[in-house]
């Protein structure tokens, strides 16, 4: 049996830790304080203006007060990239390390693309700033696997997805339990006719492709996550064994369709002798671990590090304990979005406790924003603070302008939130930037479905909307998660509803996925929260909540009842479940009108009701 990477194993002893000893939590750490007001401005000195801009006292004491591990946690607009272009600027004007001392890891080809542009532009000096996999990759390259050539993803899922099709089609046992995994429905319409040799699939049955397309993907993303974690399919079905619970029969059957699916993923990269992505990171690790790779950094720079996942840690750990450098880390444990992906928080909740090895942690905070203004401040930070795991940030905008940058938009319809969006548009100036943002991207229907007079030109490929009466205006959409770290002068907030797909989201993981991920948080919708926090502070002058007033989201509720009661002028919220917290409907017990109750929209899931007063 393949044995899983010690990140992944170490994840696993974590997790059980957490469950066995809940109440010792690793303690948080203290933000430092600023540092004395004479060695800011000696450092400042030695820094210079970064990008015309001289830093803040909270940036020069995070970068000149910093550690051998130093973790600088930075709210949304408050100069991360600025940060980490300005601690380089230090380490060379002070001699402390030589460019090729240093690297910068990133989480995006296009992030740190960016980041070696503005070093360049500020020191004059090329410093290697790339993702986590280019590092991976330098590292496979410069070892004994050299030549290997690197397979793309969508070689991968193509062989995947023609063994799925191919056993789909010859394969009657399989067949059989490919329908039972899609939907009860699907398998009680075509369960007995799928047993027969001369079955055709019902390509035209939409129903049909939504779940064969939905399965096929699960199977990808599963398989990816297997690799990164380097453990095959006997490892997973010890796993599911352990811990699959009340999930453990349905996790079999999963792990009996991907088996074929795995072995055809597997054979495809041996036998062209390549290096797939999912893989590269492990490999490198491997890799370092063996002495064929040295690293010659003595300065090692993470941004956005709460997107951290285990295997990249473990790959930063194997580096350090070859040989050992100082780790400068700048994150938002608040915007931490990517668990699907891998991304682990505790890998920034815990920062202390899992770099212990190399001595104490300094933490410094950076709280100065002038993105968004202090109205939409307070209520972005009182709502993510719900969530009490997460580190107190206390964000301000130097600006004591009065400001009212939030307001709910209402409609009990479609068509009726789509003529809110349109009235709101008109009043906003011609050349305006404009973000339309959604939970998942078939949120984009509000505008597609509803728009009879034909107000907008709309690429749904792009996300590129022309608003014809004000052609000028620059409006795009996207979901939430593509967001991150983008602004814009007014942002529309589309799926402000409950439900399956509301936000936030109810659509469940798929269990076997959920052993190869980090542990759910305790806190109920807890990424979700930081997810929605992101959405908010994405504008720079006024937020719109556009609410389904039929079945409004949760967090509608939290705002109207807690946060900003304000904002929701002219937009009542129908009542709220106590049970699960989506919208009560009034409803009639059969034809008498006279026996009115209200019911929770989340039937049947929830049936909680009570009488109409």
């Amino acid at each position: 049996m393949q044995q899983p990477s010690r990140a992944f194993q170490q994840s696993q002893r974590t997790t059980q830790q957490r469950t066995q000893q809940s109440q010792s939590k690793p303690a948080k750490l203290t933000p430092q304080p600023l540092l004395p007001a004479e060695r800011i401005d000696k450092a400042r000195a030695t820094i210079g203006k970064i990008e015309k801009h001289d830093l803040s006292d909270e940036q020069i004491s995070a970068i000149a007060g910093s550690g051998h591990n130093t973790l600088v946690l930075a709210g949304a607009g408050t100069g991360k990239t600025t940060t980490i272009v300005g601690y380089i600027a230090w380490l060379l004007a002070t001699k402390r390390a030589t460019s090729e001392e240093i690297l910068v890891l990133s989480f995006t080809k296009k992030s740190a693309d960016d980041m070696s542009h503005r070093i360049m532009t500020s020191t004059g000096k090329a410093i290697r700033a790339c993702t986590f996999h280019s590092l991976g990759l330098e590292i496979c390259r410069a070892s004994t696997i050299a030549n290997r050539p690197i397979i793309a993803g969508h070689a991968s899922n193509g062989v995947m997805r023609a063994t799925f099709e191919r056993l789909l089609e010859q394969n009657i046992p399989y067949r059989l339990l490919a329908f039972k995994l899609m939907s009860k429905e699907l398998f009680g319409k075509y369960g007995a006719a799928a047993k027969r040799e001369d079955f055709q699939l019902p390509t035209d049955d939409y129903s049909f492709n939504q779940y064969k397309q939905s399965l096929i993907e699960s199977a990808q993303t599963i398989i990816q996550h297997m690799r990164q974690n380097n453990i095959d399919i006997s490892g997973m079905r010890e796993l599911n064994e352990r811990r699959g619970g009340k999930h453990i029969g349905h996790n079999r059957e999963m792990l009996q369709l991907i088996e074929p699916l795995y072995n055809a993923y597997i054979g495809n990269f041996r036998t062209t002798q390549g290096i797939d992505f999912p893989g590269m990171i492990v490999d490198a690790v491997r890799c370092v671990q063996r002495n064929e790779y040295r690293h010659p950094y003595k300065y090692v720079l993470i941004d956005e590090y709460q997107d951290m996942s285990r295997p990249r840690y473990e790959l930063i750990r194997a580096l350090r304990e070859q040989n050992d450098f100082t780790l400068f880390c700048v994150g938002d444990d608040w915007q931490s979005i990517y668990r699907f992906a891998g991304s682990d928080i505790h890998l920034i909740l815990d920062f202390a406790e899992i770099w212990r090895d190399w001595g104490p942690t300094r933490m410094f905070q950076i709280t100065t924003t002038r993105r968004f203004r202090q109205s939409l401040i307070d209520a972005s930070g009182k709502f993510v603070m719900q969530d009490k795991n997460l580190y107190v940030k206390r964000l301000h905008n130097p600006s004591d302008k009065k400001d009212h940058s939030l307001k709910a938009l209402g409609g009990s319809t479609q068509e009726e939130r789509f003529n809110a969006i349109v009235e709101q548009l008109r009043k906003l100036p011609k050349a305006a930037s404009v973000l339309m943002l959604g939970r998942y991207r078939s949120d984009l229907n509000l505008l597609l479905r509803n728009d009879c007079d034909g107000l907008f030109q709309i690429d749904e490929h792009t996300g590129s909307i022309v608003f014809l009466e004000k052609p000028d205006m620059d409006i795009t959409f996207m979901t939430a998660h593509k967001s991150k770290g983008l602004q814009r002068d007014f942002v529309f907030l589309l799926c402000c509803s409950g439900g399956l797909k509301g936000f936030p989201s109810a659509i469940p993981d798929e269990p076997l996925l959920g052993l190869l991920l980090p542990e759910v948080e305790r806190m109920p919708h807890a990424e979700e929260r930081r997810l929605f926090y992101v959405a908010m502070t994405r504008c720079k002058k006024k937020l719109f909540f556009v609410v389904d007033q039929s079945r409004p989201s949760r967090f509608m509720y939290e705002l109207h009842d807690r946060i900003c009661p304000n904002i929701f002028r002219g937009v009542k919220l129908p009542p709220q479940c106590p049970n699960c917290g989506e919208a009560l409907r009034l409803r009639h017990a059969g034809s008498d009108s006279s026996r009115a109750f209200y019911g929770c929209t989340g039937f049947p899931n929830c049936r909680y009701s009570r009488e109409c007063r």
